[in-house]
């Protein structure tokens, strides 16, 4: 019991949602990571964002190579989730110009165009 508390308090703390790290489906990155203007993608890729921001967003685009896509192919679907984890990765690890090549890798239309359900 103390140990789950202990989990609870931590991933509150840090401001990562348990129930979202543990879904890892893409409608749930899509909602908490990428949807609008003010989304976390958003302020990372923009330099608005905090170290925290950085890795939670880095944590969120991990899980979605393990998901399906819902139209298109899985090699596209590795790839485009690929640059978009060694963007983030790029933006935690402070690299020069790391947040123009996550706004590149964050184009919506890009994917969206080829993996996104109707």
């Amino acid at each position: 019991m103390k140990s789950t508390l202990f989990i609870l308090a931590l991933a509150a703390f840090s401001g990562i949602s348990v129930t979202s790290a543990q879904a890892g489906d893409i409608e749930t990155v899509m909602k908490e990571a990428m949807k609008g203007n003010t989304s976390l993608h958003s302020k990372v890729a923009t330099g608005k964002g905090t170290p925290e921001d950085a890795k939670k967003l880095l944590a969120y685009f991990k899980t979605l190579p393990s998901d399906s896509p819902p139209e298109g192919d899985s090699a596209s679907w590795k790839e485009k989730t690929s640059k978009l984890i060694d963007a983030a990765q790029g933006v935690v690890d402070g690299k020069p110009g790391a947040t123009k090549v996550l706004q590149e890798a964050g184009n919506c239309k890009a994917c969206h165009s080829v993996h996104k359900g109707k």
